[in-house]
Parts: structure tokens; C-alpha cells; sequence
């Protein structure tokens, strides 16, 4: 009976383990989302593994992973910068990741065109901006997110006024006659620009070399911005609100003439006098304008953001709306946004998820432009208005344009933008390691505007009105098949696409002049007694196919290669299509063996690249010929007949510029990930530039496009970041630091030596700036101030023999500065100590020049301002000192004394260090609140510049219709903002 016992037991234990082996080796399809434990943001680029077997997979886009594998074992989840978490698998297959941030590691996710990547795996250069980087500060638009927060790109503002236009460029100037600006991408749509509210931002990566940009081919000459917005996660629902209030005012002001100085200067030099009265009036201030505090006034920000997310494992939603309400710095100028964000993911089967964007906005900008550098000349000794008919008076002394301030509040203009982006991804997984993903997304905006121009603007002004009309439609198609697989050591990443899209606008515009009345201003046309309209349309198309394969060996050896092919339909008949290749290599040398018994680099990362992408921008007809159509008179009569002629030269070779890159980079992270550098050199070689060159007159004048000529751009970039100090309940500091050195050089312009354009600031002087071979794009063509005679008059020097006079000629004009920097940093801080955090952001430009054409028109006496208002310009004129070597300013009694906007005298070297911003926040969590964790903050924007420019600004230039870069014509500053802020979330 023992025996028979003992047999049964044993056979029993057998039968159980051999169970339980059984049970241990069914395989199960697990899948679940992986997200980060502190702000249950989904985490991208998860290695999911099984532990001791080389096989897995990574997460996606949303976190969310599924992988096969046997009840009982243990999946392993890994990823640079958390904390490697084990999972013991069991029933249940429906599984919830949370990941710990690792702050002794490296932690950074990027994504790339079509695709998402670990950094450890990146063999272009890409720079990437988390949410994290630009949270603690108060943001407005996401260019401001990019200024100097990442290495190569160069974030200029064209001017400082709410809603105002940023000049993007990354890794320089390629491009002569087209565009320049980078292509957008927001969740993987092409766009416009970044109508983005940056609270849904989660991360911003910035395509820079061939390797990386080649596979937007015709689009990615100028770099990439990838825009990845934020998702709703799993859990309970999380509701957020954000309230920014802002007063600005400006940093900077112009020392001018107070009345009193004026009018004995008018009696000096121009002989006009005032009474006594007048003159005691203006000294004591009792009379007079001060035309600075007039036109300039403190603007007030209220920046509201409310943001709602959750949702199930297969449905998950954000809800985000904002709302901006600025008054600037400028009198009657206010600028409003409106936006409403909702994304939605949905898994609609096991092997079917949807993914719906969409982005609602508004924006309104009323009197949004404004001519300073007329307010900074007008005299502050005249009349504001006729006391009789209520018009603005003009100046009688200085500027001949009209009253400022009347056209200010006399005048009133509105612009709209009405827009609707909507985005549909639906992502199928056909098998382990594939997936088809088919997105759709269309693009839709309304621009109105609308002006009201009235007779009491200035004498003689006519009333009048103009409406006027944009509706654009974009729409894309992308449909992208990607295979993820690992077998042994290897891993590979193949994706095919085919992708179309294309554009659509139609414009509307309708003007009258002499209106009835002004009761209605712009709304009522048939009050105008002239009126005059035009229309117009265009569309445009482009069709691609691409593909790219990724290939890691164990982690040290890495290997990209993409090819894409576009066609345009701007192009015609056999250039319609371009196609654009690109490699690149990597070697990880710190896994190499004889690197593992060291302990100082945990990544080492040698990276080469080439590859080469394209531009065509250019308008949708601009290779046809076409006509235009004009209007003369008739022979022996006043009637006026239309006629045609040569309105654009027919250009059916014209093809694709192309924009040859080479890239080398280093990526180092040590002291386990507190600290990462990279270091990269870049060369960009564009050749066969789409190039406007002169008709001769005989053939009907005007330009047309030819691929003809070369600019090279060349540079080095280094960007580190660092966690000098970890523990945050004791003091925490986290530090990133980058700069780069830009040199941009024409090769080559279709075999001429220069080119020239015309004079468009209207107040003389010849063509300011010059493209020539040998020089970078955005030279200045200039007069040599070599000083004063002896009667204080202004001497140039003769290029041809080196000669001094007061009277140069065009021959002695000659090329000199640039308007872009050679260097650009960026700084940022983030101090923590227990409940308080401290930022402060510093940007800086180096090696940059502006012309003061400003300063030139307040100290000169010529043109359309005919009498000085600058401080300088009178006291310390070589009329008024008493020692003449001390003179900083020519004489303004000698008639032989010539004063040039384009000299060198005003050219003035506009680099500048800014302390962007500073704030201090501090967080009051939910168990002493009660209702929300909380933060209050105070922060400052431009709260100081360091330079030697003595304009209101070294960071912006003049635009629109003088179209200069690197010229001051009275351009918008940007303001200095105090900011207090509360975040709530609940």
C-alpha cells in the first residue's frame, strides 16, 4: 500500500509540474498602453521585450504595444531615461504600463517624418524640444518654443507686434528668389505655419540634415519642424486651466528733441521763431507733443488655456481651447486668437484604431500696422488739428508723410483668420511587425479683411474703403505601410508611402474711394463713388512616393537609407518630377567590447549622412507664358481701351532647386545620462537655383525663372544638456546650452559677378543691399564713412583709389557686413527646490548688422524727413561741440555736407545677448488645496538686452514693403511683458 502511495504521488507531482509547464509555455497576445507614472503621458519608443529572449517589440506614437508571448513569463520594459520595469505575465492580456523617469539617464524621445525613433537610434541630425523644456514659461506661439532652444535654427521676429511674423531658418539661407522658410508638419500634415496652441504641444523635433529631411524630398531644402500635439490617456479625467496676465510696455525709446529743444533748433538752423509765450509754454512742458509717449502706451495680455483628457483603454480624448486677447504696446492696435483642439483615439478592433484631429481657430488683428519711424520725426512743436474741420494737421517743419496719430485714430483696418484643420488616421495591423496606416487631412482658411481710410486722416486725404478675400483649401492624403522586426541582434524598420496632396486659393478684392459718408466705414461699397475690384485663383498639386529602411545591429552599428520621388505640377512635361536620395551611418563606439570595462560613457556616437532635397516654391503657373493685360489711350481721344502684352516669360525647362547636405555628428552621453553633448558639422551645397533674371527691354522686360546659380552654407553646432543636481527636495538643477556658427557664401549667380535690386525705402540712397558671388546673402551695398573735413562735412572714400570726398558716386559703393548672425547660443535654467522653481532663459546673436536707416532719418535733414528730432544728432552735431574731434554728427549748417542712408555711418553691429525670460513658480499640491494641485508664477519677458545697437531692437528688421532683411525703418521692438500666472489641475 506504501508503494502504491508513494507510485500515486509521484505521479501526481509529475502530472502537476508537467501542468504547470504546460501552462507556462501557452502563448497569449498581450498588448496594453505604457505611460509615464507622473504625467500619464503616453511614452513612445518602449522596448517591450521577453526577458532572457532577444525578441520583442516597441511602443507606438500612443504608447501602445501588443506582443505574443507564453502565460507565466516576463516581459521587460526599457527605454533611455526611465527605469527598467519587469512585468510577470498572466490571464490577463489587457495590461497598463507605468513607467518611473530615471533621472540618472538619458531621456529623450524623438519623431521623425513618418515615423517614430529612439535617439539612441538616430543616425541624422535631429534636434528635439519636449514640453517639459518650455512648460515653466509663458509661451504664445511655437516659434517662440524653438528660439534658441535648439542648435542650427535661427528664430528672428521680423517685429515685436501681437501676432507678428517670425523669420525660421535652419541652417541658414539656401534659396535666393524662393522661399526660405521650413516645412511644417503638425501629427504628421503638412502645413502653412504653426497655428498650434503650445499647451498641446508634446514635442517639437527639428529636421536639419539630408538623412533626416530627404524623405519630405521636394519640401525639405529648408529643414522640417515636426509637431507632435498631445493625446488623451487612460484613467480618470483630467481637467487643467492656465491664466496668463501680461502689461508690457517697451524697453527702449529714442532720445529725441523735447519742444522746447525743437523750437530753438528750428530758429538755429531754419530761421523759424516762436513768441515767447509759445517758447516758456513748451519749456515748462504746457504745450508741445511728446510724439514717443503719444503713439506708445502699456499693453495688457490675458492668455487663457482649459484642457480636458481621459478616457477608456480603446477611447481616449483631449479636449483644449484658448483663448489670447493682447493690446500692444502701440495706441488702438489689439490682436485676438481663439482655438479648440479635439483629439480623439479610438480602437476600434483588435487590429483597426482611428485617430481624429481636429483644430479650430480665429484670430483678429485691428489696426495691426503702424509707421514708427514717421512718428519718431514728427515735430513736437506743431498743431495736433485744425480746430475748425477737425482734420489732422501735417507737419510743417519735418516729415512730409501724414499725421501719425491721425492715422491711427482716424483710420481703422481689421484682418480675420478663420480656420479648420482636420486630421483622420486610420492605422492597420495586419500582422506581427505590420501595419498600414491611411491618413487623410484637409486644411481650410478664410482671410478676410477690411479698411476704412477717412478725410480727417490729413488734408486733403480722400475717404475710402477696401474688402478683401482668401479662402485656401489644402488637403493630404498619406498612406504609409512600415514592417518593425528584430531577429537576433538585428532590427529592421522598413516604410513605404504614397502620398498626394495638393493646394487651392481664390481671392477676392474690392475697393472705393470718395465715400458719401463715413458713418458705416468699410462695410457699404455703394458709398463710394469710385469703386474697383480684382479677383483670382490658382491650385496646384504634387504626388510622391518614398521609402526608407532603418537597420540596428546590436545597438552599435546603425544604418538609414530613404529615397523619395515628387512629382509638381509647377514644372512641365519631363522636369515634373525630382527625386532625392539620402544615407547615413552610425556607430555607437562606447558598446563596443573594448569599451565595456570603462565607465565614463554610457553612449558614444560617431554619425555621417548625405543626401540630397529640393525647393519649388514657386507660384503654381510660373513656368507658362502668360499675359497681361493694360490699359492705354486711344489715339485722338480720352477713351481708355485694354490691351495685352508679355505678363510672364514661358519657362518650360525650369526644374527643382536641389540642396546637396553632408552632415557629421557626435553624440556623447556620460556620468550615466546627467550629461549629453552633440557636436555636428554641416555643409549645404544648393545648386541650380530657381533664379528670377532681367528680359532685355526688347523682348518685353520683367524677369523669368531659370536654374542658374550656387549658395553653400557650412557651419558647426554643439548643444549640451545636463542635470548638475538631482534631488529636488534639497535643489534641483537641470541646464541645457547650445550654439552654432553659420557662414552662408554665394557660389555662383548664373555667371554674373552681383546683382543688385531696386531702391524701395523711399527716402534715397541706392539699392541698400547686394547679392555677390563670394559674399553672404543679405550683404549690404554701401558708401565707406571715412570721417569729416575740415567744415564738418562728411568725407567717403573712392573705391577706385582710395581717395577721400563729399560727393561719391555709385562706383564707390562697396560690399560689406551681413544681416544674418554668424553665431547664435541658447541657455536655459530650471532651478527646483522643493515646492519653488526658478527659470531663466538667455538667448543670444552674435556677429550680425543692422542698418539704422531710423537713426539716419532723425540726424539727417534729406528726403521725406526734412528736419532732425534725434538728441545726438543736434548736440553732439560738429556745429555744437566745442572740440570738433568730439563731433559724432555732421554739420547741419554746410550745404556741401551730403548725408547717404546707404553708408556705413549707419550701419551699426546689432549683435545682443537678451534675457528672454525669468520666472518663479510655486506649486501647491491638491491635499493642501483641497480642489487642485496649483502653481503661481511670475515671469518676465526681454527683461534686458546687452548690445551695442543704438536702435529700439538688434533682434528685429524692417519688412513688407521695403522687404529688406538686416534694415531698421522704424521696426516694431519687441515688447518687455510682466507676466503673473496660475495653473490649475484638477
Amino acid at each position: 500500500m506504501n508503494k502504491l502511495k508513494k507510485t500515486l504521488g509521484c505521479l501526481l507531482i509529475f502530472l502537476f509540474a508537467a501542468a504547470a509547464s504546460t501552462y507556462a509555455q501557452v502563448a497569449k497576445m498581450y498588448s496594453g498602453t505604457v505611460t509615464d507614472v507622473d504625467t500619464n503621458e503616453p511614452v513612445i519608443g518602449v522596448n517591450v521585450t521577453l526577458k532572457d529572449v532577444r525578441t520583442g517589440t516597441v511602443t507606438d506614437i500612443s504608447g501602445k504595444f501588443s506582443i505574443s508571448a507564453p502565460v507565466g513569463s516576463t516581459l521587460l520594459f526599457s527605454y533611455i531615461g526611465y527605469v527598467t520595469k519587469e512585468v510577470k505575465l498572466g490571464e490577463n492580456t489587457s495590461l497598463k504600463i507605468t513607467m518611473q523617469e530615471d533621472q540618472n539617464q538619458l531621456s529623450e524621445v524623438v519623431v521623425i517624418g513618418y515615423g517614430v525613433v529612439k535617439k539612441s537610434d538616430i543616425t541624422g541630425a535631429v534636434a528635439s524640444v519636449s514640453s517639459k523644456q518650455f512648460k515653466d514659461q509663458p509661451v504664445k506661439r511655437v516659434e517662440d518654443i524653438l528660439q534658441g532652444r535648439t542648435a542650427g535654427v535661427a528664430v528672428t521676429s521680423a517685429n515685436g507686434l501681437p501676432g507678428g511674423s517670425v523669420k525660421v531658418r535652419v541652417r541658414g539661407t539656401t534659396s535666393i528668389n524662393t522661399s526660405n522658410d521650413p516645412l511644417y508638419v503638425i501629427d504628421g500634415i503638412m502645413s502653412g505655419g504653426l497655428d498650434v496652441n503650445p499647451a498641446d504641444i508634446q514635442s517639437i523635433e527639428v529636421l536639419k540634415d539630408a538623412s533626416a529631411t530627404a524623405i519630405y524630398g521636394s519640401r525639405g531644402a529648408n529643414g522640417v519642424v515636426l509637431v507632435t500635439t498631445k493625446k488623451g490617456v487612460e484613467g480618470k479625467v483630467r481637467i487643467y486651466a492656465d491664466v496668463a496676465i501680461g502689461v508690457s510696455n517697451i524697453l527702449k525709446k529714442y532720445d529725441l528733441l523735447n519742444a522746447y529743444e525743437y523750437a530753438t533748433a528750428l530758429k538755429e538752423y531754419n530761421g523759424i521763431s516762436f513768441g515767447e509765450d509759445e517758447m516758456e509754454a513748451y519749456k515748462n512742458g504746457s504745450k508741445g507733443i511728446d510724439w514717443q509717449n503719444l503713439m506708445l502706451q502699456t499693453g495688457i495680455s490675458q492668455d487663457y488655456k482649459l484642457g480636458v483628457s481621459g478616457g477608456t483603454a480603446k477611447n481616449k480624448y483631449l479636449i483644449s481651447a484658448n483663448l489670447l486677447n493682447m493690446t500692444a504696446m502701440t495706441i488702438t492696435t489689439k490682436y485676438q486668437r481663439a482655438q479648440l483642439r479635439i483629439n480623439l483615439d479610438n480602437e476600434l478592433t483588435k487590429w483597426l484604431t482611428l485617430s481624429t484631429k481636429i483644430n479650430a481657430s480665429r484670430t483678429h488683428n485691428h489696426n495691426g500696422g503702424i509707421d514708427i519711424m514717421n512718428f519718431l520725426n514728427y515735430s513736437p512743436t506743431m498743431e495736433m488739428k485744425d480746430p475748425v474741420t477737425g482734420v489732422y494737421n501735417m507737419d510743417p517743419y519735418n516729415s512730409v508723410n501724414g499725421n501719425p496719430y491721425g492715422a491711427r485714430v482716424a483710420n481703422y483696418g481689421d484682418s480675420y483668420v478663420y480656420a479648420l484643420n482636420s486630421n483622420m488616421d486610420l492605422t492597420f495591423k495586419i500582422m506581427k511587425g505590420l501595419t498600414l496606416s491611411v491618413q487623410g487631412a484637409a486644411n481650410y482658411s478664410h482671410v478676410p479683411g477690411y479698411s476704412f481710410t477717412s478725410e480727417l486722416s490729413k488734408p486733403g486725404q480722400l475717404s475710402g474703403m477696401e474688402n478683401s478675400s482668401r479662402m485656401n483649401l489644402f488637403w493630404q492624403n498619406t498612406n504609409n505601410v512600415t514592417y518593425n522586426t528584430s531577429f537576433g541582434d538585428h532590427h529592421l524598420t522598413a516604410t513605404a508611402v504614397f502620398e498626394a496632396s495638393g493646394a487651392e486659393g481664390r481671392n477676392l478684392t474690392l475697393t472705393g474711394s470718395e465715400l458719401a459718408n463715413e458713418f458705416v466705414g468699410y462695410w457699404n461699397a455703394q458709398n463710394a463713388k469710385t469703386r474697383d475690384g480684382s479677383n483670382g485663383y490658382s491650385s496646384e498639386a504634387i504626388v510622391s512616393g518614398l521609402g526608407r529602411v532603418m537597420y540596428n545591429y546590436k545597438g552599435k552599428y546603425m544604418l538609414t537609407g530613404t529615397f523619395r520621388a515628387d512629382g509638381s505640377s509647377k514644372f512641365q512635361k519631363k522636369n515634373k518630377w525630382g527625386y532625392f536620395p539620402s544615407a547615413a551611418v552610425a556607430w555607437d563606439i562606447a558598446k563596443e567590447n573594448f569599451m565595456s570595462k570603462q565607465d565614463i560613457f554610457q553612449q558614444l556616437k560617431l554619425r555621417g549622412s548625405f543626401g540630397i532635397v529640393g525647393n519649388q516654391s514657386i507660384g503654381a503657373y510660373s513656368t507658362l507664358g502668360m499675359l497681361a493685360a493694360t490699359n492705354y489711350d486711344g489715339y485722338g481721344s480720352d477713351a481708355v481701351h485694354t490691351g495685352y502684352w508679355t505678363g510672364n516669360l514661358a519657362t518650360p525647362d525650369v526644374t527643382w532647386e536641389s540642396t546637396y547636405q553632408y552632415n557629421i555628428g557626435l553624440d556623447a552621453t556620460v556620468l550615466d545620462g546627467r550629461l549629453n553633448f552633440t557636436a555636428e558639422w554641416f555643409r549645404k551645397d544648393t545648386k541650380d537655383l530657381l533664379l528670377r533674371k532681367p528680359a532685355p527691354q526688347y523682348n518685353g522686360g520683367g524677369s523669368f525663372w531659370v536654374n542658374q546659380g550656387e549658395v553653400r552654407n557650412s557651419g558647426v553646432e554643439f548643444s549640451i544638456t545636463a542635470t548638475p543636481l538631482t534631488d529636488k527636495d534639497v535643489f534641483g538643477w537641470e541646464t541645457s546650452l547650445n550654439a552654432s556658427y553659420l557662414k552662408n557664401k554665394i557660389v555662383d549667380l548664373a555667371g554674373s559677378d552681383f546683382i543688385v535690386g531696386e531702391n524701395n525705402t523711399s527716402i534715397g540712397g541706392g539699392p541698400i543691399e547686394i547679392k555677390k558671388v563670394g559674399y553672404p546673402i543679405g550683404s549690404f551695398y554701401l558708401y565707406e564713412w571715412k570721417n569729416f573735413n575740415d567744415k564738418g562735412a562728411n568725407l567717403y572714400k573712392r573705391q577706385s583709389d582710395g581717395s577721400l570726398t563729399t560727393n561719391p558716386g555709385a562706383d564707390d559703393l562697396t560690399t560689406m557686413g551681413q544681416s544674418e548672425p554668424k553665431w547664435t547660443f541658447g541657455w536655459n535654467n530650471t532651478f527646483t527646490w522643493k515646492n519653488w522653481t526658478l527659470n531663466f532663459f538667455i538667448n543670444a546673436a552674435l556677429g550680425q548688422d543692422r542698418l539704422n536707416v531710423s537713426r539716419y532719418a532723425m540726424a539727417s535733414m534729406t528726403g521725406v524727413y526734412r528736419f532732425i528730432s534725434l538728441s545726438d544728432a543736434y548736440y553732439k552735431s560738429w556745429d555744437k561741440v566745442a572740440n570738433k574731434a568730439d563731433a559724432v554728427y555732421a554739420s547741419h549748417k554746410n550745404s556741401d555736407n551730403r548725408n547717404y542712408p546707404d553708408s556705413d555711418f549707419w550701419l551699426e553691429d546689432a549683435s545682443f545677448v537678451k534675457l528672454k525670460n525669468i520666472s518663479l513658480s510655486y506649486n501647491l499640491p491638491k491635499k493642501i488645496t483641497k480642489i487642485a494641485d496649483i502653481q503661481l508664477s511670475v515671469s518676465a519677458q526681454n527683461l534686458f538686452t546687452l548690445t551695442k545697437y543704438t536702435g529700439m531692437d538688434p533682434e528685429v528688421y524692417s519688412e513688407g514693403v521695403y522687404g529688406y532683411n538686416g534694415v531698421d525703418m522704424g521696426s516694431y521692438p519687441v515688447p518687455r511683458t510682466f507676466t503673473f500666472g496660475m495653473k490649475l489641475n484638477f
